[in-house]
C-alpha cells in the first residue's frame, strides 16, 4: 500500500471518527418536562432545571394551578424559566378543584401537551405532592396515571421521577398525613433507601437563586420564602436534587436522569 493510500485512509478514518463523535454527541441531547402545580413549585428542583439547559437538553415546565393566575403571576413564572433556561412553559388555569371532572380535564390537557414537547423524562410531584397539598397529590397522580397507560399518548416517554426529600436532610420535619406544609415544612420526606436518583446541581446555584427571586408576590411572606427556599436548595440540599425513578423500575446509584436512553 502507498503511502498516498495509507494517509488517504487515514483521513477518511479521522473525518469518519470525527462525525461519528458529533452524531454521538447530538444523539445524547434529550427532553425533558417537569409537571406540577404552582409557578412557584420550581423551587423545589431549579438546580436540576438550570443544569439541564446549561448542557443542552431542552427544557418544558407545565403547572395546573386550578386558578386563574394572575397576570403578576404569570411575569412571575416567565421570569424564573428564564433564569433556568426553560424553552417554554404551559399554564392550565382551571378547573379548580380535584374532582373527577377536573381531573379528566388536567388528563386531557396534559396528554396534549406530553404529545407536542415529546419528553424523553418527567418529573413530577410524588403520592405526598411534596406538601400534602391536594391539588399536588391530584396532578402528581393524573401523570403517573398517564405515563403508566401509554396507549393514550402519541409519544411515549420513557422515565419518570418524583421529586424526593430525603429524610436524612430534613430530620424534624416529616410531614403528618392530613397536613400541608408551609414554608417551614414539613415535607413529604422519603427515607433515603428509597431515593434512586442524585443529581449534582451545585454548579448552578446562581441561576437557583435568580429563579427563586423572581417570584416576589405569590407568597404570603415572599422575603421569608425567598430566602427559605434559596437556603434549603443551597443549604440543605447542597445543590443536590433527589429523586425516586418510578418507572421503569431500577435500584438506586444514578447520577444523571438521562443514562440510558
Amino acid at each position: 500500500m502507498s503511502l498516498h493510500t495509507m494517509l488517504r485512509l487515514l483521513a477518511l478514518s479521522l473525518l469518519s471518527a470525527c462525525c461519528l463523535s458529533v452524531n454521538t454527541l447530538a444523539a445524547k441531547k434529550h427532553t425533558l418536562l417537569v409537571v406540577f402545580t404552582h409557578g412557584d413549585d420550581i423551587a423545589s428542583i431549579v438546580p436540576l432545571l438550570a443544569k439541564s439547559s446549561a448542557e443542552g437538553h431542552t427544557v418544558y415546565y407545565a403547572i395546573f394551578p386550578g386558578v386563574q393566575a394572575a397576570d403578576e403571576a404569570g411575569k412571575e413564572l416567565n421570569c424564573g424559566a428564564r433564569a433556568l433556561g426553560v424553552k417554554q412553559t404551559f399554564v392550565m388555569r382551571g378547573p379548580a378543584g380535584v374532582e373527577n371532572p377536573v381531573i379528566k380535564a388536567v388528563a386531557e390537557r396534559l396528554i396534549e401537551i406530553i404529545n407536542e414537547t415529546k419528553p424523553d423524562v418527567i418529573v413530577t410531584w410524588g403520592p405526598d405532592g411534596s406538601t400534602g397539598h391536594g391539588r399536588h397529590i391530584m396532578v402528581g397522580n393524573v401523570v403517573t396515571r398517564l405515563f403508566q397507560q401509554q396507549a393514550l399518548l402519541k409519544h411515549k416517554p420513557r422515565k419518570l421521577y418524583y421529586v424526593a426529600f430525603p429524610e436524612s436532610r430534613f430530620p424534624d420535619t416529616r410531614l403528618p398525613f392530613g397536613q400541608i406544609a408551609d414554608v417551614d415544612g414539613p415535607f413529604g420526606t422519603v427515607s433515603d433507601a428509597f431515593i434512586t436518583t442524585r443529581v449534582d446541581g451545585s454548579r448552578y446555584l446562581k441561576q437557583a437563586r435568580e429563579a427563586i427571586a423572581c417570584f416576589t408576590t405569590t407568597q404570603e411572606n415572599n422575603e421569608v420564602w425567598q430566602r427559605k427556599w434559596s437556603e434549603r436548595v443551597a443549604t440543605t440540599l447542597g445543590g443536590t436534587v433527589f429523586l425516586r425513578l418510578v418507572m421503569p423500575a431500577k435500584n438506586g446509584g444514578e447520577t444523571d436522569i438521562f443514562k440510558g436512553l
